[in-house]
């Protein structure tokens, strides 16, 4: 690369990095982005949560987002078959319903997902094979309107997405915020069972330290960090 090339890219980048930061500053501003760019948000936080429930949807990329792929490898490698599992963000790619039903002995998966398209893209998938959604149920709701009197109990615990998604401005219309929605799970989790997470989600620098207390006052301890993935036992 030429030094013309290399400062036209760099100029480029930072032109495109301030446009951004100036962009995402508001929600109007961060809608009119995507619809420009034809690309889906991330985060609700930049456009709202009704525009990022409409309009979202993550598809299968492990490179950048490897949690599901690594849950159900662990759930193949440690055998766990015939289980109840609790599943935080289905994906559009619904990899773990998929999957799970091609093991001999399935496991009973509730997910959750916010995204209209999401749930939609289940929808059909259970249209097209109706052995899907024999062991693969997912509910679109906000996971912090969730209930312990709503849920039954669970086996193993998958919150990969723990502090990406609540939204101080919504408090009056949801039952949790990150550590209260924890608590809940903790108590619908059998003796013995697993709760898992994703230290490399972008919220999980929020939530981190409380994990940390909750194992040192002894309501969980980690038995196993796979691949991508932390996992504690209760």
């Amino acid at each position: 690369m030429t030094t013309n090339s290399y400062t036209q890219t760099s100029l480029f980048t930072s032109l495109r990095k301030n446009i951004r930061e100036v962009v995402f500053k508001s929600p109007q501003l961060a809608r009119l982005y995507y619809r420009m760019t034809f690309s889906r948000p991330v985060l609700p936080h930049w456009v709202g949560n009704n525009y990022y429930r409409e309009t979202s949807s993550w598809e299968l990329k492990p490179h950048l987002c490897p949690c599901d792929v690594d849950f159900m490898q662990y759930l193949e490698q440690e055998q766990i078959h015939n289980k109840t599992i609790f599943h935080f963000g289905t994906g559009s790619h619904h990899i773990l319903g998929l999957e799970n039903r091609k093991l001999t002995a399935a496991n009973q998966i509730l997910g959750i997902t916010a995204s209209v398209l999401e749930h939609q893209k289940y929808v059909s998938l259970c249209q097209e094979n109706r052995h899907l959604n024999k062991y693969y149920k997912v509910l679109f709701a906000d996971i912090y309107t969730l209930t312990a009197a709503a849920l039954p109990m669970f086996d193993i615990v998958s919150l990969f997405h723990l502090g990406e998604f609540y939204l101080t401005e919504e408090a009056d219309f949801v039952h949790h915020d990150d550590q209260s929605l924890v608590k809940m799970f903790l108590s619908k989790l059998n003796p013995g069972g697993r709760i898992l997470f994703y230290p490399g989600s972008v919220g999980w620098g929020k939530v981190a330290e409380f994990i940390d207390k909750c194992e040192y006052q002894g309501k969980i301890h980690k038995v196993a960090e796979y691949n991508s993935l932390l996992v504690y036992q209760k």
